[in-house]
């Protein structure tokens, strides 16, 4: 008995360390889009630092990373180009060769399609992001922008920025499911994390319309100047909006839709993104090369961290390791 009860403390201990050695090896990386000098910054979240710097094609703008695939995708808007990154090695493996001026870029939850958004073909092309082949591409409203697939990969949601829409499709055959007015200018989207609500970042009015996605009703939360980016915490309490022109970050209680803070970040902020793991937001400055950190917590701005020329991080840009 004596035994049996000892080997009992030892499976638990052994238990115990494989799953402290698994917390203890956690971490979050995020790849930013470096516009001005081609690269991207792979920047140790918690760490505070970047630790590589990759080449890729001419002018990178939209991400979208992968924790299943092990990948980051990479829009090269003047380069009709899309850079894959193995996020093992961070070395770029493969390069899409497209048309036209691929900006928005975003990843089904599934990983079975990665969605390309062409500028100035207005188009939207599916990938499968394993053997990079074309599977469905269509024509959309003017400047197609941010895109987000839903949590069952089943819709995308498109932002057309020139024509003030909204378009959904469905990803199965690339039909359209709906297509709506917002404000003017509509660039950023995001989902919140059970699918039920979009926003879309409307620059030129400086709001942010409120989507329901079952009864497509509206309504708009007010901004800062030229917003331009939005993401939601993971509880859905609050969204975060970046403003352009005012170099800030407005904080939203989604609870009362009111701003109850806004902070200053970098100069000209634009992509944004949260880091569950740390519960930091990380917003990338195109204007003073660099990245700002916020506490989630407590919405206060913890730190800065420089990175290349012009970052833009347009996308979903973090990648949690295990």
């Amino acid at each position: 008995m004596q035994f049996l009860f000892r080997l009992g403390l030892y499976l638990l201990a052994c238990a115990c360390l494989i799953s402290c050695n698994q917390i203890n090896f956690q971490n979050s990386y995020a790849y930013i889009t470096n516009q001005g000098d081609h690269t991207v910054s792979v920047i140790d979240i918690k760490q505070a630092a970047v630790i590589k710097k990759i080449a890729v094609e001419n002018a990178p703008v939209g991400v979208a990373v992968s924790n299943t695939l092990q990948r980051a995708f990479i829009t090269n808007v003047e380069s009709a180009s899309v850079s894959v990154i193995d996020t093992q090695t961070n070395t770029v493996i493969h390069t899409i060769k497209l048309t036209g001026s691929p900006v928005g870029i975003a990843i089904a939850p599934d990983n079975k399609t990665l969605y390309v958004a062409d500028w100035y073909s207005h188009r939207v092309i599916a990938i499968n992001p394993n053997t990079y082949e074309t599977l469905l591409e269509t024509i959309v409203e003017k400047a197609p922008a941010g895109m987000i697939a839903s949590p069952d990969s089943q819709r995308l949601y498109i932002a057309a920025r020139d024509s003030n829409e909204i378009a959904v499709l469905n990803t199965e055959d690339f039909s359209m499911i709906n297509r709506f007015k917002v404000g003017q200018h509509p660039f950023g989207i995001t989902l919140s994390a059970d699918g039920k609500t979009l926003y879309s970042v409307d620059v030129y009015d400086n709001t942010v319309s409120i989507i329901n996605t079952s009864t497509w009703e509206q309504s708009t939360i007010e901004t800062d100047d030229h917003p331009y980016c939005a993401v939601t915490s993971p509880d859905h309490k609050t969204l975060y909006v970046t403003n352009t022109l005012d170099e800030s970050v407005s904080i939203i209680d989604l609870t009362t839709n009111q701003t109850i803070d806004t902070l200053a970040v970098g100069d000209t902020p634009e992509g944004i993104q949260y880091d569950t793991l740390n519960n930091w937001v990380l917003v990338a400055n195109w204007g003073s090369n660099d990245i700002t950190v916020i506490d989630a917590t407590t919405n206060k701005v913890i730190n800065s961290i420089p990175v290349g020329d012009k970052p833009r991080a347009f996308g979903e840009f973090i990648f949690q390791a295990n």
